[in-house]
């Protein structure tokens, strides 16, 4: 069942079945707003604080805003200059899409069509949502629409709700992260990390899938050291007795980031885990790693990402 309804003093519309209920708000990006297991009452995206959303400009600093929800960076995640093809364009902070206003379609009675056609950059973005039982199906096609190679970073930008006993679940095989953010508990960003367990700064040992409490005050950003083994990912919840998990195509979105703020960003509790197709953030960073993608002139990049919430 798919009906319109307002969020937070926004035009949405809700997906739901016998499992789950699903916000999605097309003008603020198609950002999945909510995602919420029935039997369980249990919420697993992150929360805006606030009453009502800010509608963003373009260019806007993402901080500034909601951060909050599932929302899809691209085509970057650092803001940046970037040469496409004899033009240098200007790539905001977090990329387009989370800015963006999308057009809707509802297609079989159960499905929501989302697309989006820049009026700066050279794409067309579809992404198509449906509910398949206790997983949220979310396919999407970018094509270039332009006439020379198209410089791109896709991320999955999806803020979880943090619990101070649950478990961070990376891709099977991971054994060492690559710390990109100067941290005081994991040190300068290019050091490498032993998966789970490492040892910080300070000298003791911290378990890298596991979060601190929230009045701990730190942040933490980290990639799977190179291109996952397996294409899933996920959480678990012993309280609650929920288990969070993701699967996407490991050879179209071979990196996982993972971002953490117990308490040291704006006092949030939240982490994501980040299926990517560069590493890893910036443009010119996944360059120098040989890690970045380029659309070709009407070439499409289709893939999907599965979440699953039982």
């Amino acid at each position: 069942m798919i009906e319109k309804i307002r969020f937070k003093h926004m035009n949405a519309l809700q997906l739901e079945n016998e499992w789950l209920r699903i916000v999605v708000i097309p003008e603020l990006g198609g950002k999945v707003a909510s995602m919420y297991k029935k039997d369980k009452q249990f919420e697993l995206l992150f929360q805006h604080k606030e009453n009502t959303y800010r509608k963003p400009g373009r260019y806007a600093a993402f901080v500034e805003y909601d951060a909050a929800g599932f929302d899809d960076a691209f085509p970057s995640i650092d803001s940046g200059r970037v040469l496409v093809g004899n033009r240098e364009l200007e790539y905001p902070d977090h990329g387009e899409i989370w800015t963006a206003e999308f057009s809707y379609s509802i297609e079989s009675g159960d499905r929501v069509r989302l697309t989006f056609q820049s009026p700066v950059f050279p794409y067309r973005y579809q992404k198509q949502l449906v509910l398949q039982e206790k997983t949220l199906l979310v396919r999407y096609a970018i094509t270039n629409t332009g006439d020379a190679a198209f410089p791109c970073i896709w991320a999955m930008h999806c803020l979880l709700r943090c619990e101070e006993d649950m478990e961070i679940e990376f891709p099977p095989g991971t054994q060492k992260v690559l710390n990109v953010q100067d941290s005081e508990i994991l040190g300068s960003a290019g050091q490498i990390h032993s998966y789970p367990f490492t040892q910080g700064k300070d000298g003791r040992e911290y378990r890298l899938d596991r979060v601190l409490p929230a009045v701990s005050g730190s942040t933490k950003k980290y990639y799977c050291y190179g291109p996952v083994q397996e294409g899933h990912c996920g959480v678990y919840y012993p309280t609650q007795k929920v288990r969070y998990r993701v699967s996407f195509d490991k050879e179209k979105l071979p990196y996982v980031g993972f971002w953490v703020t117990e308490g040291g960003f704006r006092g949030d509790y939240n982490c994501a885990l980040e299926p990517a197709n560069g590493y890893y953030d910036a443009i010119a960073i996944a360059e120098k790693n040989n890690a970045l993608y380029r659309l070709a002139p009407a070439e499409t990049l289709s893939f999907a990402i599965a979440m699953e919430l039982d």
